[in-house]
């Protein structure tokens, strides 16, 4: 489950949770949540954040950042002249590639969204964009998303040059520093998880509702499922989220990255299987894996970089000598 990352009252007042060990350099950290929207950027998607998106400590869930960027991908294709009618018009078929996401500070109930985005790389068949997600009302960076995709055929040559013509350079603060090291995560199978260490954390069937337009499962439910299944993988790995909640520790997650392989779609079974593929004496490095549950297909896989948080100091806490002898114990085999 997340728990956000930076609780800020005020520029003087910052804390980020630990971050600065996690991705270094606290002071240009902290420069670029604060900046000034770069001025490249396209205004995208706006919203503010409803009671029914935020988990049991009221903070905006994981699922609903990339459901941000999902929504402002389509707005930034139509500003470039490839909008939904556009592609059923050329006949194009697009399909998502990757999400990269990083977690920078807490949303909470009402608090305003607003995106803005563009591409970063355009090639004949892919295009890779940025999203920056702010806090409207103060104007921090709250998260960034990289997003690739990639059609079916060439891109139109009016769309690419307006592409190239929008391109942004990626600004250091979205950067992987946490993730990618394990990137392509394998192509397993259902069959093969629980060989290889992993544990299941959710089993439950795609919905219609859960779908688009066309009928395939949404990115910001496979997020979802991993969110929903942590817990899960937390006790399996010795911590008691029960105890854990009781004494006022919590979990965090700061960074994913997620890896689109064959699209679910409604009515399809759907498993997670996870399980912890490092950690040092603060981080976690979690797996996840979502197949369709009749064929054992890969549907997606994650990396995802976690800390335990103690969330009356709004601190990261160290795992113990035997919390850290039970994580050696516990990890999987890639």
């Amino acid at each position: 489950m997340f728990l956000g990352l930076a609780r800020v009252e005020g520029r003087k007042n910052v804390d980020f949770c630990g971050l600065f060990g996690l991705l270094g350099g606290s002071e240009a950290f902290i420069h670029s949540v604060f900046a000034d929207p770069m001025t490249e950027l396209i205004p995208t998607f706006t919203t503010a954040v409803n009671t029914w998106q935020c988990d049991e400590n009221n903070h905006l869930n994981v699922q609903y950042y990339t459901d941000f960027a999902h929504r402002a991908q389509s707005l930034l294709l139509a500003e470039l002249g490839l909008g939904p009618r556009a592609q059923r018009t050329a006949g194009l078929s697009l399909r998502l590639v990757s999400d990269h996401v990083k977690y920078l500070r807490e949303f909470r109930v009402v608090d305003g969204v607003e995106v803005r985005s563009a591409p970063v790389e355009i090639g004949a068949r892919d295009l890779l964009a940025y999203h920056e997600i702010r806090n409207s009302g103060d104007g921090t960076v709250a998260a960034t998303v990289q997003r690739r995709i990639a059609a079916d055929r060439n891109w139109p040559a009016a769309f690419r040059a307006r592409a190239e013509a929008a391109k942004a350079t990626l600004p250091a603060i979205a950067a992987a520093r946490s993730v990618g090291e394990l990137s392509p995560l394998p192509d397993l199978t259902l069959a093969d998880a629980a060989s290889r260490g992993l544990i299941a954390i959710g089993r439950s069937v795609v919905m219609p509702d859960e779908c688009d337009a066309s009928g395939t499962f949404l990115p910001r439910h496979v997020f979802g499922r991993y969110s929903d299944g942590a817990p899960i993988l937390w006790n399996h790995l010795g911590f008691d989220r029960s105890a854990m909640q009781e004494r006022g520790e919590g979990s965090v997650v700061v960074e994913m990255l997620n890896e689109y392989r064959a699209p679910l779609a409604a009515g399809d079974l759907a498993v997670v299987m996870s399980g912890l593929a490092d950690h040092t004496d603060r981080i976690l490095k979690f797996t996840h894996f979502l197949f369709e549950g009749e064929t054992g297909r890969l549907a997606a896989c994650a990396e995802a970089t976690g800390m335990k948080l103690d969330q009356k100091l709004r601190k990261t806490m160290t795992f113990s000598a035997a919390d850290q002898v039970r994580l050696s114990a516990g990890k999987i085999s890639l």
